[in-house]
């Protein structure tokens, strides 16, 4: 797609080209059917690549082959008409009130096209090649022209030479922006990944909350919060151990986000031994019996560490609402944990649902 973008000046120049060359010296006057022809190619088949480049994405998506097919041909027949314009300008003497400036228009058209398809320089350089050949071979074959045949054969290897450098350049940087990417990439993954569990951070739950909470303000969707925290974490730390306590929350994370599977929900470290799961599109029942869902995952899960099966449970916090305009999203965190508060009151284990009497 890029190629596309370099060439696309191209269409626009070759379009034009031939009349900015013709009708300032009359030529279309001189040889009115040699010049409607000719520049009548060359805007016909820029009208083709403007269509080729609005349609290039859809085009791309179906096929890449076919897109580069599509663009090859219609850029190799105008580099053809080009070729035997600049040709005939040389040796056929209809053509010769043209024939300085032609020159001139040749070498800013070779130069220009092997820059502009120098990410597909064989492409670049077969297009050169099909712009020069023709009056290249047609003067080594012809008396008199041997210097100017010359002259263009040198002038095609530097042109070139250059394409291929231009090249190794674009290559280079693409290169270089491929691996900024990949870097940028994992800067955001750390970023938005909690250490320890390798679920989401509280600051990706914090931007990602405040994002679906305007979605559904919107739409007028309904959107859950659950708060879980580990019952008795700190007994499991002082029993056996930091690294268990650590190991613990890992294997909780694990059960947690295999359990909350759904693309746009988020399930994510809130600090310590918390979590938080955000459920889009989700009212009281159906954040109830994800919070049921989870308990039962903990519950099958076993919690080993170094031989030892640690009993582990957790307290849940449910709050749903639909957002209103002057509503801050906050209130839907503080009423779960709330409700987290109430479960934990009540005996630890258990889930509970905030209601506006609490």
């Amino acid at each position: 797609m890029d190629l596309l973008r370099r060439s696309l000046a191209g269409v626009f120049v070759y379009a034009f080209l031939l009349p900015v060359i013709f009708w300032p010296i009359g030529f279309h006057e001189i040889q009115p059917q040699l010049t409607y022809l000719f520049a009548g190619a060359m805007f016909f088949f820029s009208v083709l690549r403007l269509i080729h480049y609005v349609n290039s994405k859809r085009l791309y998506a179906l096929s890449p082959r076919a897109w580069f097919i599509t663009f090859a041909a219609l850029s190799l027949s105008q580099a053809a008409i080009l070729g035997t314009v600049f040709t005939l300008a040389i040796f056929d003497e209809r053509f010769f009130p043209i024939i300085h400036v032609s020159m001139l228009a040749l070498a800013g058209i070779a130069s220009s096209a092997v820059f502009a398809l120098s990410p597909r320089i064989r492409f670049g350089i077969l297009n050169l090649a099909i712009l020069m050949l023709p009056a290249m071979i047609t003067g080594f074959l012809s008396e008199g022209y041997l210097p100017l045949a010359v002259m263009m054969l040198v002038f095609t290897v530097y042109i070139s030479g250059i394409g291929i450098r231009a090249n190794k350049e674009y290559r280079r940087s693409f290169d270089i922006e491929i691996e900024l990417e990949a870097q940028r990439k994992e800067l955001e993954t750390l970023n938005q990944t909690d250490a320890l569990t390798s679920i989401y951070n509280r600051g990706y739950f914090n931007q990602h909350f405040e994002d679906q909470w305007q979605y559904a303000m919107r739409h007028e969707l309904e959107i859950a919060i659950l708060l879980i925290d580990v019952d008795h974490f700190k007994a499991i730390n002082d029993t056996h151990g930091h690294l268990a306590g650590d190991a613990c929350l890992v294997n909780l994370a694990y059960a947690i986000n295999k359990t909350v599977n759904r693309a746009i929900d988020v399930a994510a470290r809130y600090g310590g031994e918390e979590f938080v799961v955000l459920l889009s599109g989700c009212n009281t029942e159906q954040a109830r019996s994800m919070a049921q869902k989870i308990e039962q995952a903990i519950q099958d899960h076993k919690f080993v560490h170094e031989g030892t099966v640690i009993p582990v449970t957790v307290s849940i916090g449910i709050a749903t609402t639909m957002p209103k305009p002057k509503q801050k999203s906050s209130t839907l965190i503080d009423q779960a944990d709330q409700a987290l508060y109430q479960a934990k009151a009540q005996g630890r284990n258990r889930s509970i649902v905030f209601t506006e009497d609490e």
